[in-house]
């Protein structure tokens, strides 16, 4: 996306939790950079400060547990929990043993020694000096996130831009928390596109993501986004 002025002037990363081994890399060298700064929750920003040597005054904390909110030069973040689908990892590490899956077995090693997997899975809603909202549901629109908990966030917080994660057979499911949420606008993206791949998992074609949401919705305007989108607000 293309934000306001205002929020361009600040770099800030956000971190939501549970990587897919891959947060020391990110998370940690992008907040080493001087003009970044680290937002995540309480035991994500722990690990960055012990585990990978930021300095506290580079992170701020926020509470999804607690729905909280800070207020960031040029915009206004406030967090929340959602739920993750259930996963086998016991069934899919086996898996991986017993096809000799190096790169899953990696994979694995390094999530559970080098990330926060006890971290809370959080999602983030932004609000523009000039009254813009964009809310990050990440991987939240599947089975487990009920309609009460949609409807909830949907009155604490007005979303003019959805970015949602979309994945597996979640079709439904993304339909419903659009029409909890009611935005203006969605762009649905593949939160684990090349993770599922290695993980062997099947996903419905994307298209049939974006053509259920706009077959609902025709009000709302829907964006499937690749490499390189970029939306003018």
């Amino acid at each position: 996306m293309v934000p306001s002025r205002g929020f361009q002037s600040r770099q800030v990363y956000l971190r939501d939790a549970r990587p897919r081994g891959a947060f020391p890399r990110r998370a940690g060298d992008r907040a080493r950079h001087r003009r970044h700064r680290g937002v995540g929750s309480p035991s994500v920003c722990t690990f960055l400060k012990w585990r990978r040597g930021l300095a506290a005054e580079r992170l701020k904390v926020i509470d999804p547990g607690t729905f909280g909110t800070l207020a960031l030069p040029g915009f206004k973040l406030s967090a929340f929990r959602w739920q993750h689908r259930d996963i086998n990892l016991p069934r899919a590490l086996s898996r991986a043993l017993f096809h000799g899956n190096a790169t899953q077995l990696s994979w694995a090693w390094s999530s559970a020694t080098r990330a926060p997997f006890y971290a809370p899975y959080t999602g983030f809603h932004v609000e523009l000096s000039g009254g813009l909202t964009v809310m990050n549901y990440n991987e939240g629109f599947n089975s487990k996130m009920t309609d009460a908990e949609i409807a909830d966030l949907g009155r604490r917080h007005r979303t003019d831009v959805l970015l949602a994660g979309m994945q597996l057979n979640f079709i439904a499911d993304v339909v419903r928390g659009v029409g909890a949420l009611k935005p203006r606008v969605v762009v649905l993206y593949p939160p684990h596109e090349h993770f599922h791949a290695m993980m062997g998992a099947v996903s419905e074609p994307w298209p049939s993501f974006a053509e259920a949401v706009r077959s609902r919705f025709p009000e709302i305007v829907v964006h499937t986004a690749q490499p390189g989108f970029e939306l003018a607000l």
